[in-house]
């Protein structure tokens, strides 16, 4: 292992960071030091720089990737955040169970800031407990593995000096994931779920030792431990990352995926190009997602679900911690996937009759048919209507309101909604291009209702 020159960090830092983010350190530096208390850059912040300082990354993922800003401080960490939104700006959330606060900066850039703790876990499986302050070693051997146990100070009198009581920077170099203790799973088992996510996402390999560790957690159930809102968080983290599928695939082979619920015992293709398919939709369709309020990361799981039985899928998503609301939405689209395609998986349709038949089903049931659908051959006129409706047919808009309609002679009443739905499927068709022409049509239809004509 070759030997690296630390007294060169503090220059490479203030070389290499993005400014904002120096910026940002030197900001809790100052009122750090003001308040006579130690801050240090800890988490993926201090490994993504010790990784670049070692050659395992360029410098320019440093400057070009949204920066991971978390310190750690002996002594009050809430208090140091208040100081930094009253003389910055920005927001404050607050954690007084874990004596940490998250600094928002008015761009939408959020800081963690934790005061260095010791812990106990009282329930495996549960949240530990903070049972008192700690200076920055025993604060960094509490961590999950070696590589996140690294901190550096950017405290004024010693800014730049490294902290690795647990040989993390030499994992680093070698690429090696490494649980801190024994107990490290048994503790907390989603430190299980974060060993692979993280494993895939750096290329680590697992050591032997946690390799061990982590098939005896997976054979005695530890993950059965956690709730589902502590498992949906850690399906969150790994359905945003860039590779997902992989992660997913090696929580698949090592039987962790099932180890979460047996029925999720699959994966609906073993084929990366099938996600590049999905993710391309997902692209395409920003603004629809953002629009409904369906992040991309359900997507992603609603897909994944897709070779569980429909009759195991509540239990499925309620394991996983799905809110209820969205969990019907993603059965829902299962259960009508064939009736839905056999419908409209079909080109041609003129936009009413889209829209009629669309109508009939909720629209976030209809967003994850479409999603799915990527997993189906032949199915793109599907996924077109759907899409049509769901982008421009649907809600309907009004083309006369109702008491034009009503001075036209037609009655108050339900007949007015009817009158104004078929106006639209007439619109959309493309059938009433003018006012003049919306109001011919209206006369028609009341007519037709009223069975006489309009004066």
């Amino acid at each position: 292992m070759p030997r690296w020159d630390f007294t060169k960090l503090p220059a490479f830092i203030e070389t290499n960071l993005p400014s904002y983010a120096l910026r940002i350190i030197d900001q809790v530096s100052r009122l750090a030091g003001s308040m006579e208390v130690k801050a240090y850059l800890v988490g993926g912040g201090a490994r993504e720089v010790m990784r670049a300082f070692v050659n395992q990354i360029s410098t320019d993922k440093l400057q070009h990737f949204v920066f991971d800003i978390d310190i750690a401080v002996e002594g009050d960490a809430i208090a140091l955040a208040e100081a930094l939104a009253d003389e910055y700006g920005g927001a404050l959330i607050r954690n007084d169970r874990f004596r940490t606060a998250k600094w928002i900066k008015e761009t939408g850039y959020s800081i963690d800031i934790a005061m260095c703790r010791r812990e106990e876990y009282p329930i495996p499986g549960k949240l530990p407990e903070v049972i008192g302050e700690a200076e920055i070693y025993e604060d960094l051997l509490r961590r999950d593995y070696s590589f996140n146990a690294i901190a550096i100070s950017i405290s004024k009198d010693d800014f730049g000096v490294l902290y690795d009581p647990t040989g993390g920077v030499g994992d680093i170099f070698n690429k090696t994931l490494r649980v801190l203790k024994p107990l490290s799973f048994f503790e907390d088992p989603t430190r299980m779920i974060r060993a692979i996510r993280y494993s895939v996402r750096l290329n680590y390999k697992i050591d032997e030792e946690t390799s061990l560790l982590l098939l005896q957690g997976i054979e005695e159930s530890y993950i059965d431990q956690v709730s589902p809102e502590r498992v949906r968080y850690e399906l969150e983290c790994i359905l945003n990352e860039d590779f997902w599928f992989g992660i997913l695939w090696a929580m698949h082979t090592s039987n962790l995926l099932s180890a979460l619920h047996p029925e999720w015992n699959q994966l609906p293709t073993v084929s990366g190009s099938d996600t590049e398919v999905l993710e391309l939709g997902i692209r395409n369709q920003e603004e629809l997602l953002e629009q409904d309020m369906v992040p991309p990361w359900l997507v992603r799981l609603s897909w994944s679900l897709a070779s569980v039985r429909i009759e195991a899928l509540w239990d499925v998503l309620k394991r996983l911690g799905v809110h209820k609301r969205l969990a019907e939405s993603m059965l829902e689209a299962r259960e009508k996937f064939d009736e839905v395609a056999a419908r409209m998986n079909h080109a041609g349709f003129s936009p009413s009759r889209i829209y009629r038949v669309c109508q009939e089903y909720a629209r976030k049931t209809l967003l994850f048919i479409a999603f799915n659908s990527y997993l189906e051959k032949n199915t793109e006129p599907l996924r077109s209507n759907l899409m049509k409706h769901l982008r421009e047919l649907s809600p309907s808009r009004t083309v006369l309101p109702g008491e034009r309609l009503i001075s036209m002679g037609l009655p108050a009443g339900p007949l007015v909604g009817k009158v104004q739905e078929e106006l639209w499927w007439r619109k959309i068709d493309g059938e009433l291009p003018d006012d003049n022409a919306a109001e011919k049509a209206a006369r028609e239809l009341i007519e037709r209702y009223l069975s006489r004509p309009i004066v």
